[in-house]
């Protein structure tokens, strides 16, 4: 590293051989630790059962629920023969093991029988004890026992909470990035499409009209370029903590923003009349989720209402309400002689355009109505809070 901080020991991610490795040194290690002193304290037969309850330690991982009781049953033949006690303090870790890798239930059951047969055995090998040396005796194995096995359970629950964390993340980008090519490249192939039938249909009676159509094409082409290469440079820049952040919206999808309105409805195709209000002030993070509603809502009016006419208003909403801004996009009913009608495959089919505009608008803490007109037409109107804390 060549920013003046220590380089990590440990550079890869552990496998699980590698974990394998270092619980067979473990087992080892504490097979010659608590054999050797239950040979000094209590004879070679206690040491000998020492290290044998210690060294199944090493493949705890493979076989969590076998080895507890393979341990266990050598930990109560220990208490009964010796009396002592501190031969059961393996089976925190195996009780540990058990929490973080089995179902609940199992490891709820493990738990209890521990507890039961280290209690009985501890009474039955130790006649002598005292009541209070019993009672003191239990409360410490329980412990003992009970506490890694709570780490455990919680260790359990936060690897699954992790994955699922990832998961949703996973889902979430790939809606995210699915939201931004529907928007732009549905909206510029809408127009491209449209345009391109009408200069067609026009081309033999009216060339002038094609060849304005046709420039509406090629502009149409040059901003899905650009737009294009805007988000795939923003998906491809790396993350930098200590650089500038690429300029993205809220929902992190790269756009103009309502400073772009303009230019987007002069190229939309139908007529559209944009009436926006000149003291609106929008926040730099709801600019690009405006330009984004209004543009899903233009491809619509494209690909459904042939040339019907259609008006953007951009307005704060209502003073006695919260601080807001309205968006409102109306178009009328399809013209029957503003110019040739929009062949059926591009009016109809299942799109994503109003769920995006209401994922959009969600994100900001907005909402979305959409629906047509008694006299013909669509309407969709979008509130979209801008204060602190902004909920709709």
């Amino acid at each position: 590293m060549d920013d003046g901080e220590p380089r990590p020991w440990i550079v890869k991610r552990l496998h699980e051989r590698h974990w394998r490795a270092v619980d067979a040194a473990a087992a080892v290690l504490f097979a010659l630790g608590f054999g050797a002193g239950g040979a000094v304290e209590h004879g070679w037969a206690a040491g000998a059962a020492a290290a044998a309850v210690w060294l199944p330690l090493a493949v705890r991982r493979r076989w969590p629920v076998p080895v507890l009781y393979w341990v266990l049953g050598g930990v109560v033949c220990a208490l009964l023969l010796t009396g002592w006690e501190d031969v059961w303090v393996v089976l925190g870790a195996l009780l540990y093991t058990v929490a973080a890798r089995e179902p609940r239930r199992v490891a709820s059951i493990a738990l209890a029988v521990s507890l039961v047969s280290v209690a009985a055995a501890g009474a039955v090998g130790s006649p002598s004890a005292t009541a209070a040396g019993t009672v003191s005796g239990a409360v410490f194995a329980s412990l003992v026992m009970v506490l890694p096995w709570l780490v455990g359970i919680a260790t359990r629950e936060q690897r699954r909470y992790a994955e699922l964390a990832a998961r949703q993340a996973v889902a979430d980008e790939r809606l995210r990035i699915a939201r931004e090519l529907h928007d732009v490249v549905a909206h510029h192939l809408a127009v491209i499409t449209v345009r391109a039938e009408v200069a067609r249909a026009v081309s033999g009676t009216n060339p002038r009209e094609a060849g304005e159509t046709l420039a509406l094409v090629g502009s149409a082409g040059r901003a899905a370029l650009t737009e294009m290469r805007r988000m795939v440079g923003v998906l491809r820049s790396p993350f930098d903590q200590d650089g500038p952040d690429p300029v993205l919206d809220t929902n992190g999808g790269p756009g103009p923003g309502a400073a772009g309105l303009a230019e987007l409805v002069a190229g939309a195709g139908p007529r559209v009349e944009l009436d926006v209000d000149p003291e609106l002030e929008l926040p730099p993070d709801l600019g690009p989720a405006v330009y984004r509603i209004v543009q899903e809502a233009l491809t619509n009016v494209v690909k459904h209402a042939d040339s019907a006419d259609c008006r953007v208003t951009l307005r704060r909403a209502d003073p006695g309400a919260v601080d807001a801004v309205e968006v409102e996009i109306v178009n009328g009913p399809p013209s029957r002689t503003g110019g040739p009608a929009v062949p059926p495959e591009h009016r109809t089919g299942g799109g994503h355009g109003l769920a995006g505009m209401r994922e959009r608008a969600a994100a900001h803490g907005g909402v979305v109505s959409a629906g047509p007109l008694a006299g013909g037409g669509f309407r969709v109107h979008v509130v979209l809070p801008r204060g602190p804390g902004r909920s709709w």
